[in-house]
């Protein structure tokens, strides 16, 4: 059999088997798809191997010890270490790709010596003439099902698996879309696309796409393209109620968030810590709470309100915060979260009573604490 009909076949199995669609997996099964003919020179594996695979070629026949049951469990065990100290889907990615890579010659004339250290040899089917042969159109046929199958697998999986395709197409609902979210949006940007009305200025919504950045169990954060935060459902909080919710995946993103407990200092001068692109939520209580005028948005969510002495935020960013720049931070608890399809600035470490930035004007800023620290590393816009 062809060297690229074993890696199709190989890596087709382990999208389907593990359910990944990740390169490097399927790279490292296309690899380990070639190794068991390293007992034959005149392989690429052989080739590249040569002393070994002419010390192999020399003591066993071609599809012998290293097409066989024996020979996957040793590959299994030996790369186990891959699995704990780096990844498991890795290691399955070479389990199954050697197994595959070996067990496809089963369906040629010769067959594989399967059971070894048994001569008995593998062979399917039993009838000689429906067996493949290396470079005939019958495997050729079998490469172009293996890449269609692993497309197929890639795509689906891309998009969430079956059910979640299935939910998103039939089920064009809010709720669908904060499902989703909760699955797989730490991990992927989620788009929603809606028709509906903004119920505080009768605004229609036809279609309009918006980037989710949280959701309920019945309604959904999301941004629009100019940065404004809406809450799309049909509780009594949200600014648009839809008809129509059409779901999406976007990219692949990572969320950095850290707990931080500012305290002894006013809200601008805590503010410098914080990235330009960070989303902030949590609870402040400041000094002239009940002097403070906070305009209450109607038409977009509102990011941030007065509720029993504290100043509640949930999903603020900093430009929103100017009303409450003067205040005295007596005591808090904020999460700040950063995601990287807003690249402009990486989180490390955890911080507890920040009391001032001694250099601002750097691209690091470090913020002492009395016990922790916290550092910003501002990443270029081009990066």
């Amino acid at each position: 059999m062809l060297s690229i009909t074993h890696a199709a076949i190989a890596t087709c199995a382990t999208s389907l088997i593990i359910g990944t669609a990740d390169p490097a997996v399927l790279v490292a099964s296309a690899i380990a798809s070639q190794l068991p003919d390293i007992d034959t020179t005149k392989s690429y594996t052989g080739l590249i191997f040569y002393p070994l695979a002419r010390w192999f070629e020399d003591r066993y026949p071609h599809r012998g010890v290293t097409h066989s049951f024996m020979a996957s469990a040793i590959v299994t065990a030996v790369t186990a270490p891959i699995a704990l100290w780096f990844s498991w889907q890795i290691w399955l990615g070479l389990s199954i790709g050697y197994f595959f890579g070996w067990f496809s010659d089963v369906f040629t004339k010769s067959g594989v010596a399967a059971f070894y250290p048994s001569n008995a040899r593998l062979v399917i089917p039993g009838n000689p003439k429906a067996r493949l042969s290396t470079g005939s159109s019958s495997e050729y046929w079998v490469l172009g099902i293996a890449i269609a199958l692993l497309i197929i697998s890639c795509q689906f999986i891309s998009n969430g698996g079956v059910t979640e395709l299935f939910e998103r197409s039939f089920f064009r609902n809010i709720e669908t879309a904060a499902d989703i979210f909760k699955k797989d949006g730490t991990t992927r940007q989620v788009f929603v696309k809606v028709s509906g009305i903004n119920i505080f200025t009768s605004e229609k919504i036809d279609g309009k796409e918006f980037k989710v950045i949280t959701a309920s169990e019945t309604s959904v954060i999301a941004k629009d393209d100019r940065g404004d935060l809406y809450q799309i459902g049909k509780g009594e909080n949200s600014q648009i109620r839809p008809t129509s919710v059409e779901t999406k995946l976007g990219e692949k993103i990572s969320i950095q968030a850290i707990e931080v407990e500012p305290k002894d200092q006013f809200v601008s001068e805590w503010l410098l810590s914080v990235p330009d692109n960070a989303f902030i939520s949590g609870t402040l209580l400041v000094d002239n709470v009940e002097s403070l005028k906070i305009p209450l948005e109607q038409k977009n969510f509102n990011t941030f309100r007065v509720s029993g002495g504290t100043i509640e935020l949930l999903n603020a960013r900093k430009q929103t915060l100017e009303p409450i720049l003067d205040s005295f931070i007596l005591n808090s608890k904020i999460i700040i979260k950063v995601r990287s399809d807003e690249p402009i600035a990486k989180i490390s470490g955890s911080t507890r009573n920040i009391r001032r930035c001694d250099r601002p004007e750097i691209d690091t800023r470090w913020c002492r604490a009395s016990d922790q620290r916290i550092s910003f590393s501002y990443l270029s816009q081009a990066s």
